[in-house]
């Protein structure tokens, strides 16, 4: 199974939003994904960033701003039809 489709399974159990390092965990322990890279977090990170950014957008991303970017340890992952 894929980075976001794993990603995409444990948002859809969640009922809240969660954090790559949360939804990662959470995908470990059901045996969702089996990390094929040195940086699975880092790689789960791309994933979701990568698919925010298409039109069909199968997730979302909610962060505080910061100065220039989102505020460290801000960023949290949804699907678009949660309301958080």
């Amino acid at each position: 199974m894929s980075y976001l489709t794993a990603a995409v399974t444990v948002l859809k159990a969640a009922d809240q939003p969660l954090s790559t390092r949360e939804i990662l965990a959470a995908a470990l322990d059901r045996g969702l994904v089996q990390p094929a890279t040195a940086t699975p977090l880092k790689s789960l990170d791309a994933a979701l960033y990568l698919a925010s950014r298409r039109a069909d957008e199968p997730v979302r991303r909610l962060y505080r701003p910061g100065p220039r970017r989102a505020r460290r340890g801000s960023v949290r992952w949804t699907l678009p039809g949660d309301t958080a």
